[in-house]
Parts: structure tokens; C-alpha cells; sequence
């Protein structure tokens, strides 16, 4: 017996069809480049759609949604983009018309998603150029096929343009899109000082080789209404951080200090080694000398080295707390031990070594990894529950205190005196190299100056080190920035986190474990008589 099958028509459209007889439209329209070419071509895409569609009776123009100078490898870099499909998701959008694939996306995952959702939504894409409508059963695998080719397309066009720019850094004839502080570019492309710029950049370098850190001198800058880089509201650390760096100042070139990743999404990123780097020396006329921007580059690198990081500004140790875990009372560092080995309670505990040596003279007691730990959490949740109220202020207070500047008059003579040791040196070589001098007599005269260079040095670092509260400064703005990232109160201890926040633990024979940040502030956690910490693991719960 045959079934008798009835077909139940959809009533969506029907029922929309009849509350709006017209279908509401827009246009998305693009182009690549800022060129005055592409820009007359955004124009027109504009004026052409919003004609076309108010001649169609049937259709009720809503608008044009437009992104000039925008790529199309990216979704999220395109604002009207997103603001078009935010419509269609509130309901007030029927059909997006537009030029062509390549018009609507050259990223082939995020052109597939974006018609999909549209789909499920009931909008209908229309690609002019290629005669498709998302609505037709085969438009997603033709759409699949031309969003593909224009993927290979745009990568296409990056390699040549990548191979192209390779071969004008060899050649040294590339160009650099923008000028560096300091510099003007004239039209036959080469490097000019500019002479009010040169000034501020000599100021940079004059302070920071005096011992001012570079928030000091970023905020003199600022008070004293220096005109800053491209019309910024007041001077940052970082480009403070930037111009000392720069190898451009000494007259020299590099190229290739960021590069484009192969593939999409094309996105920048700073050059660790990845690809070649190209250097021009004697590129152009510099506005300090290389003595001063060694002299530089030593001092930041002290810096640096005092801090204890590497160049990704992370700690390195074998285990988390190696090197950090000190005794407060006999300030010997504590070593790592497992005991009751092999068994289901093996425990990891850290001991002093003094006491491990002689318990008489150090009476501080090993203490348990995972006590340690919970002290951590429970004094990371304080902090982040209370970091407006402590490091806010702790900060401002940094920044506005004043640098000695008796210290920094010092400084400025002892880099002088070194760099004045490193000229005699190279003359000494140049004259025994010549036969002017007995080698014998070289060599007592070069020990000499070493040793009075390694001495100078000394004094120097000395004073780096009480000047300018670099450290805490630095530290307490990486602080911050980790809490802003990461808001919530924790309910594990993160090996990470404290490996990016802690310079030492200091352990006391009363079982109290202060916790030294890498911005100086010290924060002690207290443990009961069993050796808890309390409130540890509790603490994110209750607040």
C-alpha cells in the first residue's frame, strides 16, 4: 500500500514576505590599498550600489557598508565588516550584495564561516562578478573553490612582494617606510638630521649615559613640554626604550627587525632570528657616537643582568624556586630534597643549607614544597584583590621620585673616564702593532688600564644601581600588566606566574615566608603551628 506523503511548505519566508514586501539590501564594498587609484575605485563601488539598488522596486536600500583600505585577509581588521554582520545577527539585513569573492574576503576559513552564518540567518550574499547567490545548493562549494583561489592569490602576492623587498635590502636600496626620530628623508631617499629632533635624542642619550632610567626620563620630557614622536600625548618608557637601542643614531642601518609571517593570517612580528637581518654601516650621518651607544647598550644590559632576566624577560632557573628560597637567618640558600622516596606521601621539601650542615648555627627548619606553594596563592589573590590600593600607588610614587643629581653628575664623569681608558687602550695597540713599543712594556701598560677600567666600571654600577629605582619601577608595571591579563583569583598555584613575579623567598625560623617581588615589595604569609598556611587554598573562595 503506498504511503501518502504531504508536503508542508516552509511558512517563514511566506509569513516575513507578507509583514515586509520588501526585502531589505545593502551593499559591502572594499578596497585594498590607500592609493588615489583604489580610493576613486571606493567611490564609485559606493555610488554604483547605492543606485543600483533603489531602482529595484521590490528592494529597500539600508545602506553601504564600506571598508577602505583595509586588507581582506582578515575578518577582524575590517570594522564595517563586522558592524555589517552585528546587523544581520539583529535581524535588520535580507541580502548583502558585493563586487566579487576576492571583494568579500581572500581568507578562505573566515569567508566559509561568515556565509554560513549568514546562511543560518536567512541572508542571501550575491557576488555580482560571479553570478552566485549563497542561497543555491551548489554556491558553497563553488564559493569553497574561488575563496581558495583567492587565498592563493593574496599569499601569492606576499611572497612577491617579501622577495622583492629581500632583494632591496641586499641591494641596499630599500627604503624605509617611516623615518626614525630624529632624521629627515630627502627625495632621493636618503637620512638628513633634523636638527630639533637630533637635539631631544642627544638629551635621550646624554641622561640615560648619566643614570637616569627611562621612565625619569620620559617624565622630564613630558614636564619640560618637549615635542614628542608623532604627535603622542606625552613620552613613554618604551619609546624611550626604543630610541637608546636604535643602531640608526650611530649612523648604522639595520633591516629586517620585524617580518610578516608566510601564511594567513599575515601578521607581524619582531625578528628573534627567524629571518636575515641586513646591516649598512656608515649609512648615513649619525647624531651619537659609537662610543656613546656602547656605552649604552652596557649600561642597559647591566640592567638588565640585575634584574635576573633574559631577553623574553623571563627567569631562568632549572626549578622554580632555585636560587630564590633564603634563610632569614643565616641568609644561606635553600636546597631541594625528596623525602620518604619510592613511597604513595613522597614529598619535595626545601632546606637551608647551613642547617643541613650544622643545625646549631642555623636553626631554621625544612619546609614543604606545597606549603610554599599555598603561601604563594594565597598572597597572589591579596594582592590582585588589593593591587589599586598597593601597586597603583607604589608606582606613581616611583616615577615621581626625583633622581640625585649629584649621582648623575658622577655617573657622567665616569663614563667619560671609561671611555677615555677604552681610546688610550686602542692607541697603545695601534703603537705596538707600529714596533714603537717593547711588547713587555705593552702588556704591564694594557694591565694597568684594564684594571682601572674594571675599577671605574665598578663605581659606575654602583651608583646605576641607586639611581632611578629602575627596578622597582619595572617591576611593578610587569606586576600590573600580568594582573590586568590575568584578573582572576586563583584557585591553583601557576608555576608560570610565580616565575614571572618572584625574586626571592625568605624563610624565618618562625615559619613566616615573605615573598620579595621582582619590583623590591615584600609580602609575608604566615603558617600555624602545624606549618599551614592559612586561609591558603580558602582564600580565592571566600573573597
Amino acid at each position: 500500500m503506498a504511503k501518502k506523503v504531504m508536503k508542508i511548505e516552509p511558512v517563514r519566508q511566506k509569513v516575513l514576505q507578507e509583514l515586509r514586501p520588501k526585502k531589505r539590501v545593502c551593499a559591502y564594498c572594499r578596497v585594498s590599498t590607500d592609493s588615489n587609484k583604489q580610493h576613486t575605485s571606493y567611490v564609485a563601488q559606493v555610488e554604483y550600489y547605492k543606485s543600483f539598488i533603489e531602482k529595484r522596486e521590490e528592494w529597500e536600500f539600508i545602506g553601504i557598508f564600506a571598508d577602505e583600505a583595509r586588507s581582506g585577509t582578515q575578518v577582524k581588521k575590517r570594522d564595517e565588516f563586522i558592524r555589517m554582520m552585528k546587523e544581520c545577527e539583529n535581524g535588520n539585513i535580507d541580502i548583502i550584495i558585493t563586487k566579487s569573492v576576492t571583494r568579500f574576503a581572500r581568507n578562505t576559513i573566515d569567508s566559509i564561516e561568515a556565509i554560513r552564518k549568514l546562511k543560518s540567518l536567512g541572508i542571501t550574499v550575491y557576488f555580482e562578478k560571479e553570478n552566485i547567490n549563497t542561497m543555491s545548493e551548489q554556491s558553497e562549494q563553488m564559493l569553497t573553490i574561488l575563496s581558495s583561489l583567492a587565498q592563493g592569490e593574496s599569499e601569492n602576492i606576499s611572497t612577491n612582494s617579501r622577495w622583492g623587498i629581500q632583494k632591496r635590502f641586499i641591494d641596499g636600496t630599500f627604503r624605509l617606510p617611516s623615518v626614525a626620530f630624529g632624521y629627515n628623508r630627502d627625495d632621493e631617499g636618503e637620512l638628513n638630521i633634523n636638527e630639533n629632533e637630533a637635539a631631544i635624542v642627544q638629551r635621550i642619550f646624554h641622561e640615560y649615559l648619566s643614570g637616569k632610567g627611562v621612565y625619569a626620563i620620559a617624565r622630564d620630557l613630558t614636564e619640560d613640554n618637549v615635542p614628542t614622536i608623532r604627535s603622542a600625548e606625552k613620552w613613554n618608557d618604551n619609546v624611550i626604550n626604543q630610541i637608546i637601542k636604535n643602531p640608526i643614531y650611530e649612523g648604522d642601518l639595520i633591516l629586517q627587525k620585524t617580518y610578516t609571517t608566510d601564511g594567513l593570517p599575515f601578521t607581524r612580528k619582531t625578528n628573534r632570528g627567524e629571518r636575515p637581518q641586513f646591516l649598512i654601516r656608515d649609512n648615513h650621518e649619525p647624531i651619537i657616537t659609537r662610543e656613546q651607544g656602547e656605552m649604552v647598550r652596557e649600561i642597559y644590559e647591566y640592567r638588565r643582568n640585575q634584574m635576573g632576566m633574559d631577553y623574553k624577560g623571563k627567569y631562568q632557573n632549572r626549578y622554580e624556586f632555585s636560587s630564590k628560597i633564603i634563610c632569614k637567618e643565616c641568609d644561606g640558600i635553600f636546597r631541594r630534597q625528596k623525602i620518604y622516596i619510592g613511597e604513595p606521601f613522597e614529598k619535595v621539601q626545601w632546606s637551608c643549607k647551613t642547617h643541613i650542615e650544622n643545625s646549631k648555627i642555623c636553626k631554621t627548619k625544612p619546609i614543604r614544597e606545597d606549603i610554599i606553594k599555598d603561601a604563594y596563592l594565597a598572597m597572589w589573590n591579596k594582592l590582585v584583590s588589593n593591587y589599586t590600593f598597593i601597586l597603583t600607588p607604589l608606582l606613581e610614587s616611583l616615577k615621581n621620585l626625583r633622581t640625585n643629581k649629584e649621582q648623575e653628575v658622577e655617573i657622567e664623569k665616569l663614563n667619560n673616564k671609561i671611555m677615555e681608558l677604552t681610546e688610550q687602550s686602542h692607541i697603545l695597540s695601534r703603537v705596538v702593532q707600529k714596533g714603537y713599543m717593547d711588547s713587555a712594556i705593552f702588556i704591564e701598560k694594557q694591565n694597568a688600564i684594564n684594571i682601572e677600567i674594571e675599577e671605574t666600571k665598578k663605581k659606575r654600577n654602583s651608583l646605576l644601581d641607586s639611581n632611578g629605582f629602575e627596578k622597582e619601577i619595572a617591576g611593578t608595571e610587569q606586576i600590573l600588566e600580568i594582573i590586568r591579563y590575568n584578573p582572576d583569583l586563583l584557585d591553583d598555584y601557576d608555576e608560570n606566574l610565580f616565575t614571572n613575579t618572584v625574586d626571592k623567598v625568605l624563610i624565618g625560623s618562625d615559619r613566616t615566608i615573605t615573598f620579595r617581588l621582582i619590583n623590591n615589595l615584600e609580602l609575608t604569609e604566615y603558617t600555624d603551628k602545624g606549618g599551614e598556611i592559612d586561609n591558603a587554598k580558602s582564600y580565592a573562595a571566600r573573597i
